[in-house]
């Protein structure tokens, strides 16, 4: 019997190699085949499309053109900026002060005079120093600028030109609403160069989003942008797209998200379903734009740096702000008047970004040599860990417990030494732990506690609502949860939703969604002990063993709360599960070069071998 439930485990690959020669798998190549590569003919469509030939020849423009042509439209626009507004002032309508526009123009005009004093081109700028190459071309994956492109552009009509029309542009709508859409305008030509930018920063922002109204509507535009950026570059043969297992099931878990919206309350279900699905191409994106070790740390870094300054500000806000007491239970009001919510506005929310920080932030402080970038991720560690512990979500607490013995449960495989620091080092901790959080922490498990027996009641009631709706569920979104779960309430305990992920999913989609998630789960399981082997030695152990842990840290605490709550965070699941799917897949590939070069080299050996015997 043990045998057979290992072969089962190992046998992603033999499982593999049948869904590629299944129909489904050969339907989607001939499908590929035909719509994709240079020589086809969407290919000769898109690049015909006259709206791509513009945005090629703007973003072209943008990083061709030199410093003087950015030096003369600014001046021109900071110039024309004071000029106008100084006029509308004093002979047009002196009630309205033009202080911001003044401001911005001279701005604008000072940050001219370095750049007219230099004729390279502006990509040029940022290429030479190492910081801004690091930064905007390394990490950011703005494509750099070689060979022919690098002649800049002479002319500086255009820039005068545009210059001219920004200000008088200002002068009919708000300086910032002009910023904004010209920023928008030169994001898109960059993101449609090259998808790995928007990409980037969408995990850049994910926890400043938040911060703002129509936050999910934000993130919705920016994967569709992404995606249809990196469509194109495989339509156009830049790009591969890799078609798996998992694609089929995420597919399929797509189609009864839909079901469930169009069939169930209305517009609202509909319109969280269409959301949830254009979300869930952060699993696609992450699958297929992260193909190599470089691009894998970029996006980990990423996460890890951005979750410096929102655990600072959280910590800071924590210490500074009123209590907040929705958020509080009254068995430790004498112990917790407040708790962090960093960017997210809701504690249980923001522990989710930061376990899966401390997971990445505690790996890659392992991985890294360099005892500079060390510090960073330790200090990344330290903040991330004080912010979660003033968040008081105990359930998240208990998620990083089992992420740090399931971390060193998978290192001490190499070095069983590992094993004795917690086991030494725990009587030590122990007593430094403060009681406050102590207690919290073991209230766990006190059925006595307001919040735990809120939860045991609502998932005693979302079972029951589960049980009469177990096909296509209840609906998709908060909205359509709370007004069915009503009618199944505990003592008119009410509920945004259930507090517990498969619960949710259960509950909102179906028992056929649930079921597809967890042949998912399972799926991963087996790609991870089938590919041991090219984990092994490969240059993304590292980002195997992070994405492994996080994974299971966000499940862990998927037990006790709803982890897709947010829709930052349910984008942040879909990029921790698609960057276990990348990692795995480029440890394969550099197994199977790896593989290929020694045999090559040993047929060459052979070879030599024989002519000289001859």
């Amino acid at each position: 019997m043990s045998s057979r439930f290992i072969d089962f485990l190992l046998g992603y690959e033999s499982s593999e190699k049948s869904f590629q020669e299944s129909r489904v798998a050969k339907t989607e190549k001939k499908f590929t085949d035909m719509l994709i590569g240079s020589g086809s003919n969407s290919a000769a469509l898109l690049i015909k499309n006259p709206l791509s030939r513009f945005l090629g020849n703007l973003s072209h423009s943008i990083v061709c053109a030199s410093t003087k042509a950015y030096g003369t439209l600014f001046l021109v626009f900071g110039v024309l900026t004071l000029l106008i507004n100084f006029a509308n002032y004093y002979f047009g309508n002196p009630e309205v002060s033009p202080a911001f526009s003044l401001t911005v123009g001279a701005i604008f005009a000072a940050l001219s005079i370095p750049l007219l004093l230099v004729d390279i081109p502006f990509a040029d700028v940022f290429q030479k120093w190492s910081f801004t190459n690091m930064l905007i071309f390394e990490v950011l994956c703005v494509k750099h600028v070689r060979g022919r492109e690098k002649k800049p552009q002479s002319s500086l009509i255009i820039p005068i030109f545009i210059g001219a029309v920004i200000a008088a542009a200002c002068f009919f709508f708000s300086p910032q609403l002009v910023l904004v859409i010209l920023l928008a305008v030169i994001f898109i030509s960059l993101a449609l160069s090259s998808p790995e930018f928007s990409y980037m920063i969408t995990l850049l922002l994910l926890p400043v989003l938040p911060l703002f109204s129509h936050s999910g509507t934000a993130l919705v535009i920016l994967l569709m942008l992404t995606a249809v950026s990196f469509v194109s570059k495989v339509i156009l043969g830049k790009r591969l797209y890799h078609f798996e297992q998992y694609d089929c099931v995420i597919i399929f878990f797509m189609l009864f998200v839909l079901v469930s919206g169009i069939f169930n309350k209305g517009l609202e279900s509909f319109e969280s379903s269409l959301v949830m699905l254009a979300l869930t191409l952060m699993y696609f994106l992450t699958s297929n734009i992260i193909v190599n070790r470089r691009l894998a740390d970029n996006a980990i870094n990423i996460v890890i740096f951005s979750s410096v300054p929102t655990a600072i500000y959280a910590i800071i806000y924590y210490f500074l702000s009123p209590a907040h007491p929705e958020w509080l239970d009254p068995m430790f009001s004498d112990t917790i008047s407040s708790r962090a919510e960093g960017t997210f506005g809701n504690p249980n929310i923001y522990a989710v970004f930061l376990i899966t920080a401390i997971v990445f932030s505690v790996g890659f402080a392992f991985a890294q040599s360099r005892k500079k970038f060390r510090g960073f991720y330790i200090i990344a560690l330290i903040l991330n860990t004080g912010a979660l512990v003033l968040t008081w979500t105990r359930g998240a607490w208990l998620a990083v417990l089992l992420g740090g013995i399931a971390f060193l449960i998978i290192k001490s495989i190499k070095t069983p030494k590992l094993l004795l620091i917690p086991l030494l080092s725990l009587p030590v901790l122990i007593t430094l732990i403060p009681a406050d959080i102590t207690e919290r922490f073991m209230s766990i498990f006190n059925t006595a506690d307001s919040s735990i027996a809120s939860r045991l009641s609502i998932w005693r009631s979302a079972i029951a609502m589960l049980s009469e709706h177990l096909f296509i569920g209840v609906g998709v979104g908060e909205g359509a949860f709370s007004e069915e779960f009503a009618k199944y309430a505990e003592d008119s305990v009410t509920a945004p939703h259930s507090h517990n992920l498969f619960l949710e999913i259960g509950c909102e989609i179906g028992i056929f969604a649930l079921a597809l998630f967890l042949i998912l789960l399972l799926i991963r399981v087996r790609h991870r002990a089938s590919y041991t082997l090219y984990v092994h030695g490969s240059s993304v152990i590292s980002v195997c063993s992070v994405a492994g842990v996080a994974l299971f840290v966000l499940l862990s605490f998927g037990m006790t709360d709803y982890i897709w709550y947010s829709s930052a965070m349910y984008v942040l699941f879909w990029f921790v599960f698609g960057l276990g799917s990348a990692a795995l897949r480029i440890a394969r590939k550099e197994y199977d070069e790896a593989t290929d070069a020694a045999d090559n080299g040993s047929t060459a050996a052979a070879s030599a071998n024989i002519t000289i015997s001859g």
